[in-house]
């Protein structure tokens, strides 16, 4: 599904051996089902990422399968959808608890296993929200915003294990995650408009920036912020802004 689902089948692909984890079990179960019929080494366990023994039960039920850990892809979240003054307090600290906490349980329970690997690789999946604030999701846009400074902490404190960190920050891309928005042409044409590319990003176009800062090929970037937005960050874009007579005047 998603980010996850793509990422995983590209890493397979290029010779990897995975592990799905969610709290999902039956999606979980079927993806790493389908891996295996394709011919694929993949393994399915439940995993809620805010809860650290449920960390260290998948940490060394990996390495008792394949016996080491190379990279570790941070990909859960939760979403708010109202403003700060209407969000639950208890939503708050659901939405920042996955994004933030879950990051820190992840990363500390694969730097053993990472160090006796002689290294490795940890990707944080972001947003783009963590660059400006909306008119809503702000736990969201936070706790992504949170997970930048997270990784460059990462980047620096895990350097002397040979241990590299950086995030990926998607934009608007069609996943079951955004369904709930892409459904409405209003919503998804409003958010079209802005993207200098002019469309939706697709979960392959994330996969492929995830793989990449795993992958060796990217064995001298650490701490980076990898935007995959289709340029909405970069600055304004859209027909709101009035046409302007220059004239022939210098």
């Amino acid at each position: 599904m998603g980010f996850g689902g793509c990422t995983a089948w590209q890493m397979l692909e290029e010779g990897a051996r995975v592990v799905i984890t969610d709290i999902q079990d039956d999606r979980g179960e079927e993806s790493a089902s389908e891996m295996r019929d394709a011919g694929y080494e993949a393994i399915y366990w439940r995993l809620d990422a805010t809860d650290e023994s449920q960390w260290s039960e998948v940490m060394a039920q990996t390495i008792g399968a394949f016996g080491r850990l190379d990279i570790l892809v941070n990909l859960a979240g939760a979403q708010d959808r109202g403003t700060l003054y209407e969000v639950e307090v208890d939503e708050w600290r659901k939405v920042m608890e996955i994004s933030t906490t879950g990051i820190l349980l992840g990363t500390r329970a694969v730097i053993p296993a990472m160090t006796e690997a002689g290294g490795g690789a940890i990707v944080n999946l972001s947003s783009m929200a963590g660059k400006f604030a909306g008119e809503y999701g702000s736990a969201y846009a936070m706790s992504r915003a949170g997970m930048l400074h997270f990784t460059r902490a990462s980047a620096i404190q895990l350097a002397k294990f040979g241990i590299r960190a950086n995030s990926v920050l998607p934009g608007w891309v069609h996943t079951p995650f955004t369904e709930h928005i892409y459904a409405e042409d209003s919503e998804r044409e409003w958010r079209s408009e802005r993207v200098p590319l002019g469309r939706w990003g697709e979960p392959e176009e994330i996969a492929n920036a995830i793989c990449f800062l795993a992958s060796d090929e990217a064995s001298y970037i650490t701490g980076s912020e990898l935007l995959v937005d289709g340029g909405v960050t970069a600055g304004f874009k859209g027909n709101t802004m009035p046409d302007r007579d220059c004239g022939n005047e210098h």
